[in-house]
């Protein structure tokens, strides 16, 4: 799985409700991808997420979308279909990034001092490497695990366990045909 796409700079303990999505999207439960991509950020910056192009990439600080754990904002990054490249990210908020199917590097020190505003940088999800296009520096950070990685690349959490339970619905029906021809053979 990679990437290749603008950087877009932000801060440290950039706030889940607040900065990444306002919290009247989590308390009216609001899930629809299209909906929340262009509500992304605005907290921070009004007109980011209509700068945001399929395939550009969020480099953050420490404690990216720290707080509560609203799954909104996440919903909203996957639905622009942009990548996260985080110093840092609370265990619930690495939680919902992954559920929600937003490519990310969870631990990337260094990563933002070294990036500058609008450089393309090319993202490997799989292996963690990350090269700057603009400057021709590469950097290599620890992928997330395969089976993270595997629900990302299903769109997130709700895709993943559709895909599952069609394929426990075909082995029944297999198995189902299996053996009614057992038994009428037999």
């Amino acid at each position: 799985m990679q990437m290749e796409g603008r950087a877009f700079i932000l801060g440290n303990d950039i706030a889940n409700d607040g900065h990444l999505m306002a919290l009247e999207f989590a308390l009216s439960r609001e899930s629809d991808p299209e909906i929340l991509r262009h509500q992304i950020f605005k907290g921070l910056d009004e007109a980011l997420a209509d700068q945001l192009t399929p395939g550009d990439l969020i480099v953050t600080g420490r404690r990216f979308a720290q707080g509560n754990p609203h799954i909104q904002g996440f919903i909203g990054l996957q639905g622009a279909r942009i990548g996260l490249l985080t110093e840092s990210i609370p265990s619930s908020s690495y939680r919902l990034a992954i559920n929600a199917g937003v490519p990310l590097l969870p631990s990337c020190p260094g990563l933002r001092a070294q990036t500058t505003q609008g450089d393309i940088l090319r993202v490997d999800f799989e292996t963690g490497s990350v090269l700057n296009v603009t400057s021709g520096e590469e950097l290599n950070f620890a992928p997330i695990p395969v089976h993270a990685r595997a629900i990302i690349m299903a769109g997130g959490w709700p895709p993943m366990f559709k895909a599952r339970l069609k394929q426990q619905k075909q082995s029944r029906e297999r198995n189902h045909s299996l053996d009614s021809n057992i038994k009428c053979n037999g």
